[in-house]
């Protein structure tokens, strides 16, 4: 096994934990191909498959057509025995979600946050789920800019704190956690929604922007090649920060934008400089502050001023909390078997 060290009692569960994410990932496995996924020799196959099948783990999907020899033998995990719980923090709520393996949502609830206590809410409804499932992972869409086991927030001095809620989940839980940011989260959820939509476009390699605008706020989010676009601190796309023209910031022009022409103006330029920068075939604009009469006029500024080919498609982004409720149940239905890992010494 070369430098991967893993005690012998542990090598079982880390092989099921390699079965496990090779089935999900294919949705249906015969175990040659788990074998040649995993690296798994297929007697260790064979034998954890049928232990898997003994405890209702996974089911037959039934054979494949023969090529001449035997039939292969198809298996699929059972959805209603391991689960996630994502959490979605969207002002003063939580959105409490429970998703199976496949990152289907299968319950969903909200639980209030009550002068800014958000960790007695979160705490509580993991507490209940995981006493009634098997809970093998959490995520948790946060507010902030993600830092370790924990998120990056401003207080009213707009200063950074750290708040280091999934250090405390990992500890209390002692499973899989992951945080992501609200609008990487709504990102990734936007991008499978469009993949499903047009599963022959360039389908996991999607190149799309995100612009999300509420009253003095500007961020961003961006998907290059399939893969979120965080920066080196998690820091890439604070907008609000920037100045157009060597005026103010743009999320105190935009918080000042009645006129709807400046509006237009300030849109399409950053646009623009989201085209120039990384190319991406569609711009999505979004959120409580983005006028949606504006649309099509921000197009025209922008193709006014970038050649057709360069210029991204611009389309609207309806349903900002649907997609916020994808990416986190993705996200964390795809942590449910990382469990146990092997390290290098």
């Amino acid at each position: 096994m070369d430098d991967l060290i893993a005690r012998p009692h542990m090598l079982k569960q880390v092989n099921l934990s390699s079965i496990r994410k090779a089935i999900m990932t294919k949705i249906t496995a015969t175990r040659a191909e788990i074998a040649r996924d995993t690296q798994i020799s297929s007697t260790t196959v064979r034998s954890l498959l049928a232990e898997m099948l003994q405890n209702g783990e996974i089911e037959s999907t039934g054979y494949d057509e023969s090529s001449g020899g035997r039939k292969a033998e198809r298996y699929q995990l059972k959805t209603d025995r391991y689960f996630a719980a994502a959490l979605c923090i969207l002002n003063d709520t939580i959105h409490c979600l429970v998703v199976n393996i496949c990152g289907e949502i299968i319950q969903a609830s909200k639980r209030k946050v009550i002068e800014g206590d958000m960790r007695t809410p979160i705490l509580s409804f993991l507490d209940e789920l995981t006493d009634e499932k098997d809970i093998r992972a959490i995520g948790l869409g946060v507010p902030g800019i993600v830092s370790g086991g924990g998120f990056l927030k401003g207080n009213q001095s707009h200063e950074l704190y750290k708040d280091d809620i999934g250090d405390l989940l990992a500890k209390r839980y002692g499973i899989p956690i992951i945080l992501e940011n609200d609008l990487n989260a709504t990102m990734i959820g936007l991008g499978r929604s469009f993949e499903t939509q047009f599963p022959d476009d360039c389908p996991g390699k999607i190149n799309m922007a995100y612009l999300f605008l509420e009253k003095g706020c500007i961020s961003a989010s961006f998907i290059a090649e399939g893969r979120i676009i965080r920066g080196f601190n998690n820091f890439a796309g604070e907008l609000g920060l920037l100045s157009l023209y060597g005026q103010r910031p743009l999320s105190e022009l935009l918080a000042e934008s009645t006129d709807d022409s400046q509006y237009t103006d300030v849109i399409a330029n950053i646009a623009c400089w989201i085209c120039a920068v990384l190319n991406p075939r569609f711009i999505a604009l979004g959120g409580p502050g983005f006028r949606r009469d504006c649309l099509g006029p921000i197009g025209d500024a922008l193709y006014a001023l970038l050649p057709r080919d360069m210029a991204a498609e611009l389309i609207y982004s309806p349903d900002i909390l649907n997609d916020y409720y994808s990416g986190m149940a993705y996200l964390a239905a795809g942590k449910i078997f990382d469990e146990i890992q092997l390290i290098k010494e």
